[in-house]
């Protein structure tokens, strides 16, 4: 199982966060492989249209099916992938906003557990508790629009250390 190493030098505890990088290349060649396993990570399953074999949304595993607590995954997107996949985005968006408002203990569900700690410390920082909820849940990172890679070449090629 994909968590049997991490489990086994780990005293049997499963990961609380995880970090996935998603390219747009690699997620159009698996169709979508990395997306499924985000959302598992998350607990989260697709809902399909039978006829289409079209998704018509998300939802939450129980607990008690999952048999796992939620792990709290943060995603790196590429900038093709951005533009590509603004659906996913949305969808992945989603699943961190069902996942965090699940009414459920936060042993076992991580991700909600991270994000009202977050959601603490930003308004005791003095952000405002919308946008300390907003912000808390941030999970999907990428380049900002029309910017691709991590900039790094165009720092080396100004010298900008």
């Amino acid at each position: 199982r994909w968590t049997g190493k991490y489990r086994a030098e780990n005293a049997r505890q499963y990961p609380r966060r995880s970090r996935i990088v998603v390219w747009c290349t690699s997620t159009m060649r698996t169709h979508g492989d990395d997306i499924a396993e985000i959302l598992f990570l998350m607990g989260v399953r697709p809902v399909w249209i039978p006829e289409s074999r079209r998704l018509k949304g998300i939802e939450l595993i129980p607990l008690a099916e999952l048999g796992r607590p939620r792990i709290d995954v943060t995603v790196r997107i590429s900038g093709f992938f951005r533009d590509a996949f603004p659906n996913v985005i949305a969808l992945l968006d989603k699943a961190v906003a069902m996942v965090a408002d699940a009414d459920e203990p936060e042993e076992g569900n991580y991700l909600r557990a991270h994000v009202r700690r977050e959601m603490k410390g930003l308004e005791a920082s003095g952000v405002a508790q919308e946008q300390a909820e907003t912000q808390a849940r941030y999970r999907v990172f990428g380049s900002k629009p029309g910017r691709y890679g991590a900039g790094l070449l165009n720092l080396i090629a100004h010298r900008n250390w």
